[in-house]
């Protein structure tokens, strides 16, 4: 009889240290503005629309007068889990990459026989076959608080998100060092 009447809820279920999406992006907020001592500050914003929340994580250098968005979250207006980390696209200049794709050369003879024989095959048949889909997963959906806070530290860790932040510090400590150079009547 106890095999049958045992607690079946996921570990993750407890009173402690469930934690909404937007105060955990405000922790981090307070973070940042204390790791920079004051020189960034970051704010969480949020806009409602018919059907989910959306949010904005933005990293503000308060003295050149400088903001960027860093990520977003989205989720339903009702219910603050599942939610949806939106990352920043990360497209830079070639140049600028870490890492680039130099496809391989194909002889040109094999690159014509291999379009014809795709031709070839699908003919008048390709007309009438359907498209089955794919599954794609979602690498940015979070089910709970521990889960949305793993995935928001990936986010911070990227390279372009850490490259944004560290340009925004720079310009500030310019802007500050400047200041503190400058003469004073």
């Amino acid at each position: 009889m106890s095999a049958v009447l045992r607690d079946l809820w996921p570990d993750d279920i407890q009173s402690q240290d469930v934690v909404s999406p937007e105060e955990i992006l405000n922790h981090q907020a307070q973070q940042l503005e204390a790791r920079t001592n004051g020189l960034l500050t970051a704010h969480v914003v949020s806009i409602a629309s018919n059907d989910r929340v959306v949010w904005g994580f933005e990293v503000e250098a308060p003295r050149i007068g400088s903001r960027i968005r860093l990520l977003g979250a989205q989720h339903r207006l009702e219910f603050e889990y599942p939610v949806q980390i939106l990352p920043p696209d990360g497209k830079l200049p070639e140049y600028l990459r870490e890492k680039i794709f130099q496809p391989g050369k194909r002889p040109l003879a094999a690159f014509h026989a291999l379009k014809d024989l795709q031709a070839a095959t699908r003919g008048v048949s390709g007309l009438f076959e359907s498209d089955p889909g794919t599954w794609i997963e979602n690498e940015w959906l979070a089910t709970s608080p521990a889960e949305f806070t793993e995935k928001v530290e990936a986010v911070l860790g990227q390279p372009m998100v850490k490259a944004a932040v560290l340009s925004l510090l720079a310009r500030a400590n310019r802007n500050e060092t400047v200041k503190e150079e400058s003469p004073k009547p």
